[in-house]
């Protein structure tokens, strides 16, 4: 499958107009340079963006995504720690107005 999708990475880049590609298929060894990321952007246009600032959806309420997918990128290390700050910024966040919003008796 590494080879498989190794081929295709380089098929996609030649067509993106890349002139010089590295291909690396993954070895037999671990690595720690994967987290899939970036599948819902964060921003504040709903146009190019799928969650607010809050990892909140633009679209639906009361649906949040407090995970990677709203990393557009990873960088160069793996991001672990900044996914932990975010979520526990986030929930933190979700939690405060959540217990604002309760209907008081």
């Amino acid at each position: 499958m590494g080879k498989f999708l190794a081929v295709k990475a380089e098929a996609w880049l030649k067509e993106a107009g890349s002139t010089r590609i590295w291909q690396r298929p993954p070895g037999p060894g671990l690595s720690g340079g994967q987290h899939q990321a970036g599948t819902c952007r964060m921003g504040n246009d709903p146009k190019t963006s799928v969650v607010n600032r809050d990892c909140q959806l633009h679209d639906v309420d009361n649906v949040y995504v407090i995970d990677a997918s709203v990393h557009v990128t990873n960088g160069g290390f793996n991001p672990a720690l900044t996914i932990l700050a975010n979520a526990y910024r986030t929930s933190s966040n979700l939690l405060r107005a959540w217990k604002g919003s309760k209907v008081r008796s």
